[in-house]
């Protein structure tokens, strides 16, 4: 998530449950890895048409994300980034 997101950055996130209606074009969130269930990645949502998100990262060069494994189901967003504390503060 380069630029936005650096190695070492704390990142604080709002868990989602079951408050769908939260989520929207161009927020960051918390999602669990599509194939690698026990991973978490941050993304950028990109397209929301629910049940479906496409995901994809800050850095288009470097960045994996709906592009190499797909759109994902609502179910797999855990939570909205709230804050970005930068590493060293």
């Amino acid at each position: 998530m380069m630029p936005t997101i650096n190695s070492g950055d704390f990142l604080i996130y709002k868990p989602l449950r079951s408050q769908i209606n939260l989520l929207k074009e161009g927020l960051l969130v918390v999602i669990k890895h599509p194939l690698k269930n026990e991973m978490l990645l941050v993304k950028r949502i990109y397209k929301l048409n629910l049940p479906i998100v496409e995901v994809r990262g800050d850095n288009d060069q470097h960045s994996i994300d709906s592009r190499q494994f797909g759109i994902i189901k609502k179910e797999q967003v855990v939570g909205i980034v709230e804050e970005i504390i930068p590493k060293g503060l």
